[in-house]
């Protein structure tokens, strides 16, 4: 009976001494575990996941260094552009010009025709002035728009540009309805008639010389033609091969009708060009007269950038 109770007695501490072995690991976790071990929010399988290549952004430590004073991306960034400076002549006057077919008032209806249809060189030596010779100082028509006086006026010999294509004119003309203008003036640097030279835009063949206007066509076929040069001092003749800024002749004003009766007109180079021609997208292309003015705009342009 005695040894009974002694076994009963050991079962009993061993059990008192596993619960305080239990009770001192849970005191033992609470104190190591403030927040009792819950996880606030527990990570899932989509946040597990690692990035797609190319979303990872590498901490700076892991960017290559600069090496040899090699500037980074942003310091070969270049400065902030700046307005491009004006365009001036030999005299210092900055180039503008008005759009393709803003005629100076009741003149004509123009032709807006903003294409550049070949890189030429500009057919002029020297600054010249792309205006009216009939509707401002000196012209007949020039009391419509109140510009009285004459046709040396200084007024003429300044910037902008003006078209003068489809400027009304007693004649119908193909691309003028009702009467037309179907080439470009430009008065020369000055008021002098016989002093400066007109060039060859492209190279070409002279193929007429009469009365007062000389034909160049090149060898595809396009055509140019320069009116009232001093034809009494032409540089060039009817079957001349010339090159590109050869001389052809001085700017005058020199205009005759067909039975060689002279008429009166001021010192201007009207230039005319034929190019194949689509007057609407989709229209088959016809060989006829065009407005050059962007033409001639694009050559002068590259002309006073000396390119």
């Amino acid at each position: 009976m005695a040894e009974k109770r002694e076994k009963q007695a050991g079962n009993a501490l061993f059990v008192i001494i596993v619960i305080l072995a239990i009770a001192a690991g849970i005191w033992w976790w609470l104190q190591t575990h403030p927040d009792g071990g819950v996880f606030e929010n527990p990570p899932t399988s989509e946040e597990q996941t690692p990035d797609e290549p190319g979303d990872t952004v590498p901490d700076e430590e892991e960017t290559p260094p600069i090496e040899d004073g090699t500037p980074s991306e942003e310091d070969e960034a270049p400065p902030p552009a700046e307005d491009e400076p004006d365009l001036t002549d030999e005299d210092g006057m900055i180039f503008s010009y008005l759009p393709a077919g803003d005629l100076i008032p009741n003149s004509g209806p123009g032709l807006v025709d903003e294409t550049v249809y070949r890189q030429i060189l500009f057919p002029a030596e020297d600054a010249v002035f792309l205006n009216s010779q009939v509707y401002r100082y000196g012209g007949s028509m020039g009391s419509l728009n109140g510009m009285e006086g004459g046709h040396c006026d200084a007024r003429n010999y300044e910037y902008p540009w003006q078209d003068t294509f489809c400027e009304h004119r007693d004649r119908n003309q193909p691309l003028c309805p009702g009467g037309g203008h179907e080439g470009l003036d430009m008065r020369p640097h000055s008021c002098t008639k016989d002093k400066y030279w007109v060039v060859a835009v492209e190279d070409g063949r002279i193929i007429d010389v009469r009365r007062h206007w000389v034909t160049l066509q090149t060898s595809d076929g396009a055509i140019y033609n320069y009116l009232h040069l001093n034809m009494a001092d032409l540089s060039v003749a009817e079957g001349d091969n010339i090159r590109q800024g050869d001389r052809i002749g001085k700017i005058s004003n020199d205009f005759f009708k067909s039975d060689g009766t002279r008429v009166s007109t001021t010192t201007h180079l009207h230039f005319e060009m034929y190019e194949n021609y689509s007057a609407e997208p989709g229209d088959d292309p016809l060989f006829t007269k065009v407005n050059p003015y962007m033409t001639l705009v694009d050559a002068y342009d590259r002309k006073l950038r000396g390119h």
